[in-house]
């Protein structure tokens, strides 16, 4: 016969997932690791962190719903510490073609050549280019350049005079400007495209040069790549693990009932690949 919950005790609540998680099954990990769906794994040992890692190596597609939304914020930090200076969209002349595949193969050559022009007459001359389509399936182009002073009339010219298509338009980017917001609004618009995933491209000398810490680099030794999500590989790896996330794509090993983690990894590794080979088999 049920009873009558008392009114002085607080309702359950729905504990919060933390950083910290011991490996369970496939479908916990892929909720807990929270990675791309096409993850590839990487197994290493880093001196850096004295310890075992667990690594997903994202397949870095612009389509993939994981992966697509970081290149996206990533491409658009490094385009705004480039400092462009101007905004160029240039069109395609639909009746010059058959169909938007022909446009395209055509005229992102002439790209180049416009620039090499555009360097010859007005001096340095870098730009990213983001392709984006029409509602109608037509390319054209959106160059985040830096450069000097260049003349409207001149680039629609030089265009018109390549592909057929006069119609461009440049924009001066003032400081107050947010370039982050342009490029975000440019790469988020993007559509499939059935003939190119080379959605994006830049000149040699449009990014500034990172410069990098070596002591952030990790050092890592006895690395295993596996063709298996890193939510398959966890959950083989045995019970008793704890994973704990270092980086949103690399997790720390760690065992509470073994003092050294590298002989038990090693003595396991074999159990470890024979699961993943019964695995494949099974499919």
């Amino acid at each position: 016969m049920p009873t009558e919950q008392d009114s002085t005790t607080p309702p359950a609540t729905k504990e919060e997932p933390t950083s910290e998680f011991l490996i369970g099954s496939v479908e916990d990990n892929e909720l807990w690791l929270d990675t791309c769906p096409s993850a590839r794994t990487l197994i290493a040992y880093s001196f850096t962190h004295a310890a075992w890692l667990l690594c997903a190596l994202p397949c870095k597609r612009w389509g993939c719903r994981w992966c697509g939304p970081k290149k996206i914020r990533g491409l658009a930090f490094k385009v705004e510490r480039a400092e462009p200076n101007k905004l160029i969209t240039l069109t395609v002349n639909p009746k010059a073609y058959l169909e938007p595949r022909a446009a395209y193969d055509h005229t992102r050559r002439k790209l180049a050549d416009l620039a090499k022009v555009i360097r010859k007459t007005r001096g340095p001359f870098e730009y990213m280019r983001v392709l984006e389509i029409t509602k109608k399936g037509w390319p054209h182009y959106h160059l985040v350049a830096r450069s000097g002073y260049i003349p409207q009339a001149m680039i629609s010219d030089t265009w018109a005079s390549m592909t057929g298509a006069p119609i461009v338009d440049i924009r001066q980017i003032r400081k107050c400007d947010k370039v982050y917001a342009y490029v975000i609004k440019y790469l988020s618009k993007q559509q499939y495209i059935p003939w190119t995933n080379r959605r994006v491209s830049w000149t040699k000398h449009f990014f500034k040069e990172e410069i990098k810490d070596p002591e952030t680099k990790w050092k890592l030794i006895n690395k295993t790549r596996h063709l298996e999500h890193p939510a398959a590989v966890a959950a083989c790896i045995m019970d008793g693990r704890v994973l704990t996330r270092i980086t949103p794509t690399a997790f720390e090993i760690e065992d509470h009932y073994n003092d050294t983690i590298g002989k038990l990894y090693i003595s396991e590794a074999g159990k470890l690949n024979s699961w993943l080979d019964r695995s494949r088999r099974a499919r």
